[in-house]
């Protein structure tokens, strides 16, 4: 195995203990600023280094900050910053999108170039 390969492994391995270590700890019944909002960032942290994914890890925290917002709730966490991490994730995930289509158009620049070319010849 090489030198890069072991590396990620250690990255991703991290990445397992960390979440592993999340599961036992949170309680999501309790409303606390511990149990509800840093532990599970700290869980997205831990699956972010499992899957050395941003895209993955913004999808799964928008989908689930949407699915547990509630705008009337007492608690600031539900109320706040689930709003905001979701639209945080929805930018996140704008901007790679964004940033990928651009790559495409870059990566095939010359090819569509070179058939516009044969087009006028002809």
């Amino acid at each position: 195995m090489d030198k890069p390969s072991l590396q990620y492994l250690s990255i991703r391995m991290a990445g397992v203990v960390v979440t592993l270590a999340v599961l036992f700890i949170i309680d999501l019944t309790v409303d606390d600023t511990f149990n509800q909002l840093w532990l599970p960032l700290l869980l997205a942290t831990g699956a972010y280094l499992m899957t050395l994914s941003i895209m993955a890890v913004a999808i799964a925290v928008g989908s689930l900050a949407v699915l547990h917002t509630d705008l009337a709730a007492a608690f600031w966490v539900p109320a706040i910053a689930y709003p905001i991490l979701a639209a945080v994730s929805a930018m996140t995930i704008g901007w790679i999108l964004l940033q990928r289509f651009r790559q495409r158009i870059k990566d095939t620049h010359e090819e569509r170039w070179a058939n516009r070319s044969k087009e006028y010849d002809e």
